[in-house]
Parts: C-alpha cells; sequence; structure tokens
C-alpha cells in the first residue's frame, strides 16, 4: 500500500485515485449519457432512470423522488449507513492511500524542519555580508545587476566554502545533525556525522504559498558542477509541488490574470526587479497537475515564457514536462496530451510566450520591457503554439503531396485538441497557410485519426477545481458573522462534496478546528487561505447571495437537460400523443394510473424547471427555517 503524502489531502488523493463512475457502477447499472452515466437510483423505488453520475466534477446526484446527491463519500455514506471516518478508511483502503494517526506529531515535525531552513537561511544571509562573500556579492549584484531591495526581498545569502560552518551555527541554536538531515541543509556522512550541503554557493531560500520556507536553491560560482543545486525532497519540501516566487507573486498575478511560468530562480528575480511581479518558477521539474492548482487559486491564465531556440525548448521540457522537443509529430502530439494532462478538467488557460533566441526571461524583461509586456500578452494558446513550430518554414503548398505532407504533421496535435470549437480553429488556420479549403484539412485529418489516435474512452478523473461552490463556502468560511443570516438559511445539503459539507456544519455549530491531517481541517485550512476580494462584511453577503443564486441556476440547467432526456424516452415508448393527453387527465385531477402519474410527473417537472430558467429565485427569507 503507497504510504500517504503528509502535503496531499487523503480525501482528494481517494478521489483521484478511484473512478466515481466505475464505483458507483458495482451497485448501479448504469448506462453512458453523453459525458455522464445514467441509471436507477438504489435509494428510493423507480422504474425511469433517475440517478445521473457525473465524472467530470466527481459527483452524483438523483432527480427523481429522494433527490439525494453528492460525492464518492457521500454515495458510501448513504448506501453503507455509516460515518465520514469510516468511509474515508474503507475508501483510502481500496485506493492505497495510507491515513497517518499522528498528525499532532507530524505537524510539529514540520514545524521544527521549517524552523531548522529559516536558521540555515538567516545563517546565510549574515554570512552574506562577510568579507569573505566579496565574490558572491560581485556577482549578485553588479554581474546579475540584483540591487539590494532584491536581495532582502529574496533573501539571497552565501554559503561559506566550508564543510561544516551550518552544521555547528545549528549546534549553537539547539539543532542538532538529525534535524539538518531532514531539513536537506546537511548530508549525511558514511560512518557517521554529517557536513554541509551547500558550500561556496550563492543561496535563494525557496518558500512554499504560505511564505514558510522548506528549502534552499544554491548557485555555484565559477565552474562548479552542478551550476544550481536544490534542497532534496524532504517531509516538508517537494519540487512536484512548490513554486519558486508564487508567495511575493500571487497577489500580482490575480490583479494582472496572469501567472507565467519561468524556469530558474533568477528568472523570476530579474522580472520582479524590473515591475514584472507575476511570474514563479518550477524548479528542474516539470510543471505539475499541483503546480496548475496552486495557480489556479489566482487566476486561470498561464503563460510558459520560453526561450525558442533548441536549448530554450529543451529547458521548456524540464519545466512544463510538455514535451516541447518536436523530434517528431508524434513527440509534439504527445506534448499536447501532457498540456491537457497539467491541467486537468479545469477552464486553465495555457499559453506560451516563446523569447527572442538566445534570451532568457530575466534578460528579456530587464533589456526590453516592452518586448516582454508584448510577448506574454500575446502568447498563443499551447496547442497554437505547436501547430505553428510544425509548420514553421512550410510554404504555401505547391503540390498536393506537399499540403499532404504538412497536415499529416500536425494531426497528432490536433487529435489531442478535444474542444471542437478550438480544433476548428487551427483547421482554418491550417487551410489558410496552406492554401487549401477547410474541408479538405478536415478530411485529411480524420482519414488518419483512426489508425493514430491513442488512449481509450475512460472516464476521465475528477480533479478538485475552485468552482462557485469553493468560493462561496470560502466566503462564509472567512466572514463568521455571516452565521446568524446563512447558517439556518443554507441547506446542510446545497454543498456537493460531503467534507465541504462537513465543512460548513461546523462553521454553522461553531465547533472547533480538528488534527492539521483531519480532512475537514486540511479542506477548511485551504478555503480560508484562498484569496478572495477585501469584501465588507456587507459586500460579503451580497456576493454569497449572487454566488447561491448562480450555484441554483447552474443546478437548474443540469436537472433540465436530465428531466429532458427522461421525457424523451417516455415520449419514444408511448409516444408524444399519449404524454401529452397523460398530463392532460393529471392536470385535471382525473384519476390516473401509478405509471400515468409518473409519466406526468416528469412533464411537470420539466415545465416547471423550464419556468424557473426564466425568472429570478431567490433563497429563503431569514425567519424561515432550513430545509
Amino acid at each position: 500500500m503507497a504510504t500517504y503524502n503528509q502535503s496531499v489531502d487523503p480525501v482528494e488523493e481517494v478521489k483521484r485515485r478511484l473512478e466515481i463512475a466505475e464505483y458507483v457502477g458495482r451497485t448501479v447499472a448504469l448506462q453512458r449519457s453523453g459525458r455522464n452515466f445514467k441509471g436507477l437510483c438504489p435509494f428510493h423505488n423507480e422504474k425511469t432512470p433517475s440517478f445521473y453520475v457525473f465524472p467530470d466534477k466527481g459527483t452524483w446526484r438523483c432527480f427523481g423522488q429522494c433527490g439525494e446527491g453528492g460525492d464518492l463519500f457521500s454515495f458510501v455514506l448513504k448506501r453503507d449507513s455509516v460515518d465520514f471516518r469510516t468511509a474515508l478508511q474503507e475508501l483510502a483502503r481500496e485506493a492505497g492511500v495510507t491515513l497517518s494517526t499522528d498528525s499532532g506529531k507530524r505537524r510539529g515535525r514540520a514545524d521544527h524542519l521549517n524552523s531548522v531552513i529559516s536558521a540555515a537561511v538567516d545563517f546565510f544571509e549574515q554570512r552574506f555580508r562577510d568579507d569573505a562573500a566579496s565574490e558572491a556579492r560581485e556577482y549578485v549584484l553588479r554581474t546579475r545587476g540584483i540591487g539590494e531591495e532584491a536581495v532582502a526581498a529574496f533573501h539571497i545569502g552565501w554559503a561559506p566554502n566550508d564543510w561544516r560552518a551550518l552544521r555547528d551555527y545549528l549546534s549553537t541554536r539547539g539543532y542538532d545533525e538529525r534535524d539538518g538531515i531532514a531539513a536537506g541543509v546537511l548530508i549525511e556522512r558514511e560512518g557517521g556525522g554529517a557536513y554541509d550541503r551547500f558550500r561556496g554557493r550563492v543561496t535563494i531560500p525557496i518558500a512554499d504559498e504560505r511564505g514558510v520556507f522548506v528549502g534552499i536553491g544554491g548557485r555555484a560560482m565559477g565552474s562548479d558542477q552542478p551550476k544550481y543545486l536544490n534542497s532534496p525532497q524532504t517531509e516538508v519540501f517537494d519540487k512536484g509541488r512548490t513554486l519558486f516566487g508564487l508567495h511575493t507573486a500571487a497577489d500580482e498575478i490575480r490583479k494582472t490574470g496572469v501567472a507565467v511560468v519561468v524556469e530558474g530562480y533568477m528568472d523570476v528575480i530579474g522580472p520582479w526587479q524590473a515591475g514584472f511581479r507575476n511570474v514563479v518558477a518550477t524548479m528542474g521539474t516539470s510543471l505539475t497537475e499541483h503546480h496548475v492548482q496552486l495557480l489556479r487559486r489566482s487566476t486561470r491564465r498561464i503563460v510558459l515564457a520560453l526561450d525558442p531556440d533548441a536549448a530554450g525548448l529543451q529547458a521548456a521540457e524540464r519545466a512544463g514536462g510538455l514535451l516541447l522537443g518536436f523530434d517528431s509529430p508524434e513527440a509534439a502530439g504527445q506534448a499536447a496530451h501532457s498540456a491537457r494532462a497539467v491541467t486537468g478538467d479545469t477552464d486553465v488557460d495555457l499559453r506560451v510566450a516563446p523569447l527572442p533566441a538566445g534570451k532568457d526571461p530575466d534578460e528579456v524583461a530587464r533589456a526590453d520591457p516592452a518586448l516582454w509586456r508584448k510577448a506574454i500578452a500575446e502568447a498563443p494558446p499551447f496547442a497554437a503554439f505547436l501547430v505553428e513550430r510544425l509548420l514553421a518554414g512550410q510554404e504555401i503548398a505547391s503540390s498536393p503531396a506537399d499540403a499532404r505532407r504538412a497536415i499529416d504533421r500536425v494531426r497528432p496535435v490536433l487529435l489531442a485538441v478535444t474542444d471542437p470549437v478550438e480544433r476548428a480553429v487551427y483547421v482554418q488556420r491550417i487551410a489558410r497557410h496552406l492554401g487549401s479549403t477547410e474541408q479538405a484539412v478536415d478530411e485529411r485529418l480524420r482519414a488518419g485519426a483512426g489508425s493514430r489516435r491513442t488512449g481509450t474512452n475512460a472516464v476521465p478523473v475528477p480533479r478538485p477545481a475552485a468552482s462557485q461552490e469553493t468560493y462561496l463556502l470560502a466566503s462564509l468560511v472567512r466572514n463568521p458573522e455571516l452565521r446568524e443570516e446563512f447558517g439556518r438559511l443554507i441547506p446542510a445539503g446545497f454543498f456537493s462534496t460531503e467534507v465541504d459539507r462537513m465543512v460548513f456544519e461546523r462553521w454553522y455549530t461553531g465547533r472547533p478546528a480538528g488534527d492539521s491531517d483531519d480532512p475537514v481541517e486540511m479542506r477548511r485550512a485551504y478555503l480560508a487561505g484562498l484569496r478572495l476580494p477585501p469584501f465588507t462584511a456587507e459586500q460579503a453577503a451580497t456576493d454569497v447571495r449572487a454566488k447561491i443564486e448562480r450555484i441554483k441556476r447552474e443546478r437548474d440547467v443540469v436537472h433540465l437537460a436530465a428531466m429532458s432526456e427522461r421525457m424523451a424516452e417516455v415520449e419514444r415508448e408511448s409516444g408524444p400523443e399519449a404524454v401529452a393527453a397523460i398530463a392532460n387527465k393529471a392536470w385535471r385531477g382525473l384519476a390516473t394510473a401509478t405509471d400515468e402519474r409518473d409519466v406526468a410527473e416528469v412533464v411537470f417537472e420539466v415545465q416547471q424547471l423550464a419556468q424557473s430558467m426564466h425568472r429570478h429565485e431567490h433563497i429563503p427569507q431569514q425567519g424561515q427555517s432550513r430545509s
């Protein structure tokens, strides 16, 4: 069984590993209905399917008599009549996620290791001012042109070229060698003891999104290798879940609506100094879905700023994990698939800003701010960038064979584009580029699609996204003064996931927080950390009302679609005239058979939902009880 990583929410990890349609399908006979699945509700008797599973959202709902709904955990709670902890344990066992039982010790351990790293940062900052660090200061202040403000903001320091300088300093602060090894700033020596990991390097601390130091990066002086050295993965540092500079960039990302992703520390610090403070960096690893989730809290547009020459594209492969080597059309197609996997089912707008050949983001942002702004503002969508690169140098086709070869090159990328509108735009561009027709391009793409298409029809694994429900609950968590107005008015089952329902109940009742690895507390802490507009209490209340209305309307749309499908099935079985006659009979209050009542209920519900879509509905007024 895989060990549960402390930085992962166990509930989301379980839902990531278990496919809701497959799991529910063991209990309910499901049939595909578009992107979703439907079946007979297991929680009440019915003859016409009203139970739907929505894989993209990781939820289910009955649109029939019982009206129940929720996520994977809610289904287990309802089916097995167990509490949340039991459901979590059962699902975690199946998903291969080991739950921790010593949360207090673990949280204290993490805090302790963070304090070790902070002590190391203090030490390196102090040494940066020593006479022995003159070469390092020359490199930072003169060679790289980093000013004192940036040096202070990013806590740049110097690791003396000594095997035990930091080790001895930590000892004076009460930390032993085991602490330094666990924090990643010391290396265990064979035969016992420890020595400094960073020696003769300019140091740049790495903080998480909260601004807490979790690791250190070191830049070698001269020709020492490796040029950059990061802390190893530890209990508090995971490169796949950390973005350098995010804690300083988050406000500007939210303000500009754009997050720019580069590869290294200096490519964040340089633009920051030039006034571009919405830049973050990966650290020698691929851009992961966890990175995207961190950025999605502040924006939906993510721009990869790259040097388009060969070396830059290799760096982009490391920075984006998007296979930009262009060794073959298939590699470019895999790049598009990788981009889709990284962004998941969110509404992230992933783009690429190719920079001048041989120039890194640091150089461009500081030497030519206007060019930097233009590159970021005009960055093409990721798939469009791939198509443009594949067609580079391909002039208007001089023969049908040339056109076919050009279309075959871009086919793997376009097959990875699932949005038909987006794909149609690229087809149009390719047709214009080749001097052909859109129909001819589309037919050629389809001709080879069957033999080259990869993957399966598996339902996408749901990934957590900052939905309207998420922001609604975050607003409530951040504004306890809204309890009196909304605590009794919002139904407990209003939220789609079981954990969110429990967060809401704790908020409403004022129950104290649980341990740090309690899934409900982890979710509450995440919600409390979401960046929200600086509303007053009155403005927050208005915003909450608006979000409730928006959520209700979105649900009405889903409900109407499901019920319209049910009515279409009834009409196919009985005929439209018979359905109309049954509805008219029921409307006049005449006696109807059981089967006829079921038909009439479907018709009336569709009519009521359609009418509600055209009028403004309000949540219960103050004084009404919760339902």
